[in-house]
């Protein structure tokens, strides 16, 4: 572990808003799991707990991930996975007995599955490409609840299409496959609609719940690239965990 400062002439001279100190870890790659960067490249939930200060073995990294994995204290196992059930990268300091863990929370990017097509599809891709997620539009039913199914904890569905082919099944396999948010775009009608066809299918009113609709945060939205950025904002409040 080393220190680095920032200060005065040199905050101005790297452009900086304001100063600081941070500390840095240097250790070798080979220190690292191959385990993280097998998870890395399959852009997996995956944390690294790293033992810091620990009595005679120096810094000590395990991997955890969404499936599996231990790490050097329950504590540390509990707030790594909290993190990424956020999907918050990220990293921060939690103590242990024998020293400090250093948690370093890298979630599987949010994967917009847009179930429909038109402007709002479009728009919709656009806007999450700015905010760095992955976007995916379909009309196809088997597309759709194959994009769901093959990742879960990154898709985030959102039902523009009203075919009733389509849109009830999309949410009974989004609703039933632990995604993190669900969406569905519609007059009261339609998500009277569905929401009696998803009981129909044996689905209850408690999980019926979880789907936002009318779709997107109230922000005043009126053009279609506004309703686009409610409807990202509100994914993005769900995945954070916020009311």
């Amino acid at each position: 572990m080393c220190a680095v400062s920032v200060h005065d002439d040199e905050v101005r001279r790297a452009r900086l808003t304001c100063g600081g100190q941070a500390e840095i870890l240097l250790q070798p790659l080979s220190a690292v799991p191959a385990r993280w960067w097998e998870l890395l490249a399959e852009g997996a939930d995956a944390a690294l707990l790293t033992r810091l200060d620990a009595p005679r073995t120096g810094a000590v990294s395990t991997v955890l991930d969404a499936g599996a994995g231990t790490g050097p204290s329950d504590a540390a196992v509990e707030q790594a996975r909290a993190l990424m059930a956020r999907h918050r990268a990220g990293r921060e300091t939690l103590p242990a007995d024998d020293g400090v863990v250093l948690i370093e929370t890298c979630p599987a990017v949010p994967h917009l599955v847009i179930v429909g097509a038109g402007e709002l599809a479009e728009l919709l891709q656009a806007q999450a490409r700015l905010l760095e997620w992955r976007a995916t539009a379909t009309e196809d039913l088997a597309r759709a609840r194959e994009l769901i199914v093959s990742g879960p904890a990154a898709a985030c569905v959102v039902v523009l299409s009203h075919e009733p082919d389509v849109d009830a099944p999309v949410l009974d396999t989004a609703l039933t496959g632990g995604v993190p948010y669900v969406g569905a775009l519609g007059s009261r009608h339609t998500q009277e609609r569905r929401a009696a066809a998803l009981l129909a299918a044996g689905l209850d009113e408690e999980v019926l719940r979880a789907v936002h609709g009318p779709i997107g945060l109230d922000l005043g939205a009126r053009t279609p690239a506004e309703t686009a950025l409610a409807i990202c904002a509100e994914v993005l409040t769900a995945l954070a965990g916020k009311p």
